[in-house]
């Protein structure tokens, strides 16, 4: 086949439409074929045509990463996930991670210390609660740890609660609920923001200073 034709998609400036021998043959973008130095009046073999599909399927993959990108950061498993889900195949979702961390542009460990900042920055919140979420997003667990251990680092959680649940009390303004009652949701509040219970009962003991040992929070 020789190419005939190069013409600029509508809509599309960055694309190309390529006829060959008179007939549409494909869309490609100009990159794709910049990359393979396709002009008008070249011939391509279909071995030159398989490679230049493959380049535009990567090319295409990556495009795809990068908008997923745009929104907020992500982890590598939340991208492959998503290129996984557009039917990219596994060696082009390979190929595409590892340009994506070359470039620094999918990085776990950053992504891990930018989350807890952010999340803290929020609102108070313990390891476990960051924990699991980071999990979930698909950070390894010895990356979250290490983190989440240099992130706490010299703060003093109990305090932190401490401030956390005399917000909680404040805000709830519920005087005349039973004392027992009130102990209960502030644990339970505590418990939800990722607050363990080595943190959660001296927390309670100092709010609650005559209530009587209370059972493990689950």
């Amino acid at each position: 086949m020789r190419i005939t034709k190069i013409e600029k998609q509508k809509g599309h400036p960055e694309r190309r439409n390529i006829y060959a021998d008179g007939s549409f043959l494909l869309g490609a973008s100009a990159e794709t074929l910049i990359r393979h130095r396709l002009r008008i009046g070249d011939e391509i073999e279909p071995a030159a045509l398989r490679s230049l599909l493959q380049t535009e399927e990567l090319l295409n993959a990556k495009r795809t990463a990068l908008r997923y990108l745009s929104y907020r950061p992500r982890t590598e498993r939340e991208v492959r996930h998503k290129l996984r889900e557009q039917d990219f195949p596994d060696h082009e979702i390979s190929t595409t991670i590892d340009d994506l961390k070359r470039a620094r542009l999918l990085d776990d460990e950053a992504f891990a210390r930018m989350y807890v900042r952010d999340a803290l920055a929020l609102r108070p919140s313990g390891k476990l609660l960051l924990k699991r979420k980071m999990l979930l997003l698909g950070v390894a667990r010895p990356l979250v740890d290490h983190v989440l251990d240099e992130a706490f680092a010299g703060v003093d959680q109990i305090d932190v609660a401490l401030d956390a649940a005399k917000k909680f009390l404040k805000k709830a303004g519920d005087k005349k609920t039973d004392a027992a009652k009130i102990r209960s949701r502030v644990g339970g509040f505590l418990a939800r923001r990722g607050y363990t219970w080595d943190v959660i009962e001296p927390v309670l003991n100092t709010l609650f200073k005559n209530a009587q040992h209370e059972k493990h929070i689950e």
